[in-house]
């Protein structure tokens, strides 16, 4: 029959790994248990120890004879497991031959006989049950070796995305698994439930991260003094795209286009950018009208071409509002303004408004002046409309000048309107642009008189020779005359006596002409001296000194600084001298001829 020890099980636990040698820790020595002829045993303890082979068990029988009768001896005799254990027919010691391993036999059962020696030979069979115990020599194992699923971007947080699985062929804590993301979600987006479903965490979003390479680690828990395996798989987690981005235009939003640029020309090629894929990232260019239809948008290629002249004097700015549209089944669409500015090219000449100019200045009129101001536009800006102006005829004594930027007319010397009255100037405006164009026009300039000059007496002095006696008075003795240069009606002089005898002289205002009003007597007085003043609107003064000498009718030769003339008288002339003199002084002399003596 079968006994159990009291206080013992009588199990054999072994342990192992599959493939290599393995030591447990040394156990209790089995005790050796007293039993009948037909009694079993049916556990049995093993140990460890350090030397090989390793003792896992010992069978121990008692025989109540002696000698030979009561030696006994062991032997194996049932056929399963022989190959595993190995027992000591003396001892009834079980050792190891090979390597347990747990997933593949989890328990052995062996028939044990004890046999005497005596004759007849008796004997006696016990059961002997190895239970091998599993150890943590199994590493968690995925199936299949990797993982890949699609989801759209737009998945609610918290939906499962797929299933791992993993399994373990240990038993117990050691087969029992736990799951954890272990790489490829940076962001945290996704968690994983103890069941190996995968879920949504945070929002995904396809255009920032098209797919998740996860790394999904599976561990056992065993506990201390057993070491936890684990095994990875990699799960790739792919975003299907929904139309949630509205394209982006990449191109600048200002653009130069030189005027007069060929119609057909492309100037720019719109760009957009739509961050989903498929038909979702398609897009199409569409341009709102615009005046006089000036530019048209390819709707595929975004090429911008220019359908009619450009001017930029007509029109230098145009604001182009473009719209990409993508292909979604509910498009998105995005406008952008461009700003386009008509460059300027030298295509006008500068125009003077108006053509002709007309001005006055006194002839006095002080150096830098401003007599008028021309002005010429130009349609163009910057340099090509820049207009600098300058005089290129008319003046070749430069008596004017001209401000280049401003087109101010200036007194550049002394005018003098008895020199020069009358100007007749061309003045040229031209631009700075590359190519120079201009244009002209006509400046009068009329220099007005001043009464600048004073009278001047052309023969002074005067001597007048006059008879005493004389009948018929009064009478015209001499006439004097100042000449001014400047104009009417500065020019008109007249003369009047200043100092001398008024009672015996006088001069006519307007002619100069002096008239003797009483007869002279050569006994009295042989000498007059008279100051005639000539008078325009300022005054000259000449000193009038006469002197009188008696004379013959006959006329007398005169040198080149001498003139006379003859006063008829009662058959007599009268010979009057004039003598060159200074510009504002009169000598008159007035002698008197005593009619005895011709």
């Amino acid at each position: 029959m079968r006994h159990h020890l009291a206080g013992h099980k009588s199990r054999c636990c072994i342990g192992g790994r599959a493939g290599g040698s393995s030591r447990l820790p040394p156990q209790t020595a089995p005790k050796k248990s007293i039993i009948n002829k037909n009694s079993t045993i049916n556990y049995a303890h093993y140990k460890n120890s350090s030397g090989n082979p390793a003792i896992v068990g010992q069978v121990s029988a008692w025989d109540a004879d002696e000698d030979t009768n009561g030696h006994v001896s062991y032997t194996v005799i049932s056929e399963w497991g022989n190959d595993v254990f190995s027992l000591n027919p003396q001892t009834g010691i079980f050792t190891l031959t090979s390597l347990l391993d747990y997933e593949q036999v989890q328990h052995y059962i062996l028939v044990v006989q004890a046999q005497d020696t005596g004759r007849p030979s008796l004997s006696s069979t016990v059961t002997v049950y190895f239970n091998v115990q599993d150890l943590n020599d199994n590493a968690p194992s995925f199936h299949p070796m990797s993982y890949s699923d699609e989801v759209y971007e737009n998945i609610t947080i918290g939906s499962p995305v797929l299933t791992v699985y993993a399994s373990d062929q240990d038993s117990g804590l050691n087969g029992e698994l736990q799951y954890s993301i272990a790489g490829g979600d940076d962001k945290g987006q996704f968690s994983i439930s103890s069941n190996g479903s995968i879920y949504t965490r945070a929002p995904l979003d396809r255009e920032d991260q098209s797919f998740y390479n996860l790394v999904v680690r599976a561990s056992d828990r065993a506990e201390p003094p057993e070491t936890r395996l684990s095994s990875t798989v990699q799960v790739t987690i792919i975003l299907r795209d929904v139309n949630d981005m509205a394209p982006e235009f990449v191109s600048p939003d200002e653009l130069t286009v030189p005027e007069n640029t060929p119609v057909n020309t492309v100037i720019m090629a719109v760009k957009a950018l739509d961050r989903d894929e498929g038909r979702n990232s398609y897009i199409e260019y569409s341009l709102e009208p615009v005046p006089d239809n000036r530019f048209t948008l390819g709707p595929v290629d975004g090429l911008l071409q220019i359908a009619g002249p450009l001017d930029r004097e007509t029109r230098a700015n145009y604001s182009l509002v473009v719209t990409a549209r993508d292909r979604g089944s509910v498009p998105n669409a995005r406008t952008m303004t461009i700003n386009l500015k008509i460059a300027d090219e030298n295509d006008n000449s500068p125009i003077f408004d108006p053509k002709q100019y007309s001005s006055s200045v006194p002839e006095n009129a002080s150096i830098g002046l401003s007599v008028l101001q021309v002005s010429a536009t130009d349609s163009d800006e910057g340099l090509n409309g820049r207009v600098r102006y300058s005089i290129v005829a008319g003046d070749k004594n430069r008596d004017f000048s001209i401000g280049e930027d401003t087109g101010v007319i200036r007194v550049a010397k002394n005018l003098n309107y008895e020199r020069r009255n009358h100007y007749l100037l061309t003045v040229q405006a031209e631009d700075s642009g590359g190519d120079v164009r201009y244009d002209s026009a006509t400046v009068t300039i009329s220099i007005m008189d001043i009464n600048d000059n004073p009278p001047v007496f052309l023969d002074s002095p005067y001597l007048v020779y006059v008879m005493e006696n004389m009948r018929g008075l009064p009478t015209s003795i001499a006439t004097v005359t100042a000449f001014d240069a400047d104009n009417p009606p500065y020019n008109r002089v007249n003369y009047l006596v200043k100092d001398g005898d008024k009672s015996l002289f006088a001069v006519n205002a307007s002619s100069g002409e002096i008239s003797l009003l009483r007869a002279l007597d050569r006994e009295e007085e042989q000498h007059y001296s008279l100051t005639v003043v000539a008078i325009d609107s300022d005054v000259a003064f000449g000193p009038l000194s006469t002197a009188v000498r008696e004379v013959t009718r006959q006329t007398l030769e005169c040198s080149r600084s001498c003139y006379g003339s003859t006063i008829p008288y009662g058959g007599r002339s009268s010979l009057v001298y004039l003598e060159a003199a200074w510009n504002r002084r009169c000598i008159v002399g007035i002698h008197n001829l005593d009619s005895a003596s011709i």
